[in-house]
């Protein structure tokens, strides 16, 4: 694990242990997005520029799963909660395993937490890594990024320099992984429109626009 994500997770550990001494106002409106994504979608950059504009946390993959390492030799992370607070992420916990089926293992069931310890906490946008399907029940924006499969392969062609096949390869081996990862901690399809609250396709959208559309669903 790098030092700027040791870095990052402390500084938002600090954030939350301030914000439980804070008496704060109960919030009616979303303030939690996640965000799924096709391979070159641009679903990265609008997860940035909402947070710039919104002054929401980013919490990509790297950032979640350094949080679940780091939770496996300390509970420092989860207990940023009170009592009722970390109750109610057990709850979540339990009743999603239950109600998938799913045989939870040590790393299942820490990202579980850490998702649904991110969600208590609100103010943070979510990227990736099934977010969509824990919080779905929480007051949560559940959005997916697509885009047509030309455009993808012409933005990820460009931005990692790549040839044509090693791009079509690079879409599909990581569309795959993210539909796997989906399906083995989740038991879920990442493809389902059923499972998020708001489409947008990038490919007649901007970057910008996709922002504006998701600002206003939460406000």
């Amino acid at each position: 694990m790098s030092k700027s994500i040791h870095k990052i997770i402390n500084e938002q550990i600090q954030r939350w242990e301030m914000g439980n001494r804070e008496d704060k106002p109960i919030q009616e409106t979303v303030n939690v997005i996640t965000i799924s994504r096709e391979s070159g979608s641009r679903g990265y950059e609008v997860a940035k520029q909402l947070c710039r504009e919104t002054g929401f946390d980013l919490f990509h993959h790297e950032i979640v799963d350094a949080m679940v390492e780091t939770s496996k030799s300390s509970r420092v992370l989860l207990e940023t909660l009170d009592e009722k607070g970390m109750n109610i992420v057990d709850d979540i916990v339990s009743n999603f395993v239950s109600e998938h089926h799913l045989w939870s293992d040590e790393y299942s069931k820490l990202l579980f937490k850490i998702l649904g310890t991110i969600g208590k906490h609100g103010n943070a946008v979510i990227l990736g890594r099934g977010a969509n399907c824990v919080l779905k029940k929480q007051k949560a924006l559940r959005v997916r990024i697509v885009a047509p499969m030309i455009i993808r392969r012409d933005y990820i062609q460009k931005s990692l320099n790549l040839s044509k096949d090693d791009t079509q390869k690079h879409i599909v081996s990581t569309d795959a992984n993210r539909s796997a990862f989906v399906k083995r901690y989740f038991n879920s399809d990442a493809t389902d429109p059923a499972n998020y609250d708001l489409i947008l396709n990038t490919g007649t959208l901007s970057v910008e626009k996709a922002v504006q559309v998701i600002k206003c669903a939460i406000s």
